[in-house]
């Protein structure tokens, strides 16, 4: 656990922001790649990459202070300090989304591809943030005596290193999603693999997290948000798979 970049006085730079910022201009960068080859104009692509950044954090940091609502209900000054706790992904996905659909209907663009061509690049920039999470020693897992098991200073125990999970995996779906992509699959394949995957992949590893507040059903409000990721994406998968090609 290493949070602090570098600091000048109290100017303080911190490595979850470096690597976040990192993981949004690397993602961003794939994103205009691969949308230029679809012949999109570099100024569209960049009004598509700035609104939906700044509706994720948005979005992401809403849902991480009302999953850790305890906390903040006795901290509530510290809502607006983003690198305490950092954002919760699902509600970034989620607000991203909502912002491309209505987008879409003032600027008529093509949504399916460009969520297709978004999820492309999603992925890395997520891979690169989580390192950000294990440096700044949050999002972490329970205690464990697994090999994988990791030390942070504000812990007593040895815990996994779900954050480095998550990289792994996301690392692993954004080069899946450009063998698909190279496929030419059904229009929306791409993105509707991409929300089932997340849901799977926050279900199944949030399991081990140790830093979240079970709900009445003994789930995370994480893990619920995935199950009902991956329901969506399974109707809309089959509805994709089942809608005849045109012609």
């Amino acid at each position: 656990m290493h949070p602090v970049c570098f600091k000048l006085g109290s100017f303080v730079i911190y490595w979850y922001g470096i690597f976040v910022a990192a993981g949004v201009f690397l993602g961003s960068l794939i994103l205009q790649k691969n949308a230029a080859r679809r012949g999109y104009s570099p100024a569209f692509v960049s009004r598509i990459i700035f609104w939906t950044t700044i509706w994720g954090i948005i979005g992401g940091r809403l849902l991480h202070v009302i999953v850790q609502l305890p906390y903040y209900y006795r901290h509530p000054f510290e809502i607006l300090s983003i690198r305490n706790g950092g954002l919760a992904i699902e509600g970034a996905v989620i607000a991203a989304i909502i912002f491309l659909t209505v987008y879409s209907k003032i600027q008529r663009f093509n949504l399916t591809e460009i969520l297709d061509i978004t999820a492309l690049s999603v992925p890395m920039g997520q891979a690169i943030g989580r390192v950000g999470c294990f440096l700044n020693g949050c999002c972490y897992g329970k205690p464990t005596d697994f090999f994988l098991g990791v030390r942070f200073p504000h812990l007593p125990d040895r815990v996994h290193p779900t954050q480095l999970y998550y990289s792994i995996t996301y690392l692993l779906m954004f080069f899946a999603f450009r063998l698909m992509y190279n496929r030419r699959l059904k229009p929306g394949t791409v993105f509707v693999t991409y929300i089932l995957g997340f849901g799977l992949i926050r279900y199944t590893i949030d399991m081990l997290r140790g830093d979240l507040f079970p709900t009445a059903l003994g789930l995370y409000p994480t893990q619920i948000i995935g199950i009902a990721l991956f329901i969506t994406g399974t109707v809309w998968l089959l509805f994709i798979l089942g809608k005849k090609t045109k012609s």
